[in-house]
């Protein structure tokens, strides 16, 4: 009677464990023919969903020693996807400090061709297509480029900013930040994260 009752414990321990598997096979074959079933959109993939443009705006002046800036900076630039980056830069000189306010007979202007942004820095890169004096109209428009980098200040601490030119644009491969010495004095916007 032993025998036959452990025999028949084994018979059904098999059985059991027949049972399981089985029911495992049905499982994956529905969740797979659920899967094939399903629309192409239910599984959304990191080509369906668009980055976040990349974008950055600045406003302000350069400080070359403290309390005294040197350069007024405007710009605006962005960038969808792999679209072109859209954008302009304007800057100009000036001496500005506590009781004074010299202008420079300094100016540069372009449009923006390239734009990183990585949290709170940025960079871009701008071709010069308009240049005051004269001379430097003559020694820099449609022949230089500028590197220009910015971090945002965190806990308090200042914008930072920093530039790389004008030199020949043949020079210049992308637009990745570099230091930022100075700092700067003005509203700063940096968002998204372009593909560069």
């Amino acid at each position: 009677m032993v025998r036959h009752g452990v025999f028949g414990a084994a018979v059904g321990v098999v059985a059991m464990r027949i049972r399981v598997r089985a029911l495992v096979r049905v499982l994956v074959v529905a969740v797979a023919l659920a899967t094939l079933s399903a629309p192409a959109d239910a599984f959304p993939t990191s080509a369906s969903v668009a980055p976040a443009p990349a974008e950055l705006s600045m406003s302000g002046d350069v400080e070359l020693l403290p309390g005294v800036d040197f350069f007024h900076v405007a710009m605006h630039a962005s960038q969808h996807a792999t679209d072109p980056v859209a954008g302009s830069f304007a800057g100009n000189g000036e001496l500005r400090g506590a009781g004074f306010d010299v202008p420079i007979p300094l100016s540069l202007a372009g449009p923006v061709t390239c734009l990183t942004t990585r949290g709170d820095t940025a960079a871009f890169l701008y071709p010069v297509t308009s240049a005051t004096p004269p001379l430097l109209q003559e020694l820099l428009q449609n022949k230089t480029s500028v590197l220009f980098t910015v971090t945002k200040g965190t806990h308090g601490a200042p914008d930072r900013v920093g530039f790389i030119g004008p030199l020949p644009s043949q020079l210049f491969h992308g637009c990745q930040p570099t230091g930022t010495p100075f700092v700067f004095h003005g509203a700063v916007t940096i968002a998204g994260r372009s593909l560069l």
